[in-house]
């Protein structure tokens, strides 16, 4: 009787030993065969690990409000001290191709977000001196709609509320300067598509698919001066992007599998980036342009170092085209 019961003791142990090391780790530790089912658990994975925060600067871009701090033009008398922009983002993702020809190999896509913000003025800031607007304080709201391309498979709505904080007011002799902070919430979106076994005629076939949602807390730091109709600015800023509960699956050999990234592992990632607007003024506002980059991840646990797959390490360029008016 005691033997049987240290025999069951033994088994319970070597169950749970490997499952607390994926919750430790990775969702994929402790498979062990077949190789490929293995092989491709990582890759979706790191689809995940890389994603997300690619995601999240899309959804998010650099300058919180496009241009200069001041609009140019007509004022609609709609909602009095608001600013509307409607802006069109782009971003280039660079992820490991989930394809079962070259699975681990980079592939890059162009992404593109549809985004609405409005900015209400809550209080002018107070002068010091010779320099006014110090304190004064906006009420950001950002909403924004990424149609589904490339890897990403659904289309996903993202939600953003924050502030900005006037350090110095713009005058004919000095410049903007701003600091904003902002959360976002962007929802789950799928990378990938894993076709059904049996459905060996499946096009664009993967080895994988990740879905996952993420949250974004930035702040940015803006200097911007108006010279005429032309306005300047640039700025940089700081990402934390967070998801919890990803989910992944895969297949190889001929079995499928599912792991889920559950609450006890909760991937974070931190971003410095960098990004200039120029605009110019229109009857009706003004008319910007945005470029930026933003710094790379953490090395991918699967790939970097191998020569000619997907490195982690690379940064995302990103841009958008944007009309702000005063309503």
């Amino acid at each position: 009787m005691t033997r049987r019961v240290w025999m069951m003791l033994a088994a319970a142990a070597l169950t749970v030993v490997p499952a607390a090391a994926r919750a430790q780790n990775d969702a994929c530790m402790g498979i062990i065969a077949p190789p490929a089912f293995a092989a491709n658990c990582d890759v979706a994975v790191d689809v995940l690990r890389a994603a997300y925060a690619q995601t999240g600067i899309l959804a998010a871009g650099g300058n919180p409000v496009p241009g200069v701090e001041s609009t140019r033009g007509i004022t609609l008398m709609l909602v009095p001290g608001t600013t509307a922009s409607l802006r069109f983002s782009a971003a280039r993702q660079l992820l490991p191709d989930l394809r079962s020809e070259s699975a681990g190999d980079e592939r890059s896509e162009v992404a593109t977000a549809i985004r609405l913000g409005t900015a209400t003025k809550v209080f002018g800031g107070v002068a010091a001196g010779p320099v006014s607007g110090v304190g004064a304080i906006d009420l950001l709201l950002d909403a924004a709609l990424l149609p589904a391309a490339g890897q990403g498979r659904d289309a996903a709505a993202a939600f953003g509320a924050g502030a900005r904080i006037g350090l110095i007011r713009e005058t004919f002799a000095t410049p903007g300067v701003a600091v904003t902070a902002m959360y976002r919430h962007v929802g789950r979106q799928q990378y990938g598509r894993l076709c059904p076994i049996p459905d060996v005629s499946c096009e664009d076939s993967n080895v994988g698919e990740a879905s996952f949602a993420l949250n974004d807390v930035s702040g940015r730091l803006t200097v911007g001066k108006r010279l005429g109709p032309v306005g300047v600015l640039g700025g940089v800023g700081i990402d934390r992007f967070s998801t919890t509960g990803g989910l992944v699956r895969f297949y190889g050999g001929g079995i499928e599998g599912t792991a889920r990234l559950g609450e006890e592992v909760d991937r974070h990632d931190t971003r410095w980036s960098a990004f200039g607007n120029l605009s110019y003024g229109l009857l009706v506002g003004s008319l910007v342009a945005e470029a930026g980059y933003m710094g790379g991840g953490e090395a991918s646990l699967v790939f970097d170092g191998d020569a000619g797959h997907y490195q982690a390490g690379k940064g995302t360029p990103f841009g958008s085209l944007a009309l702000r008016i005063t309503l």
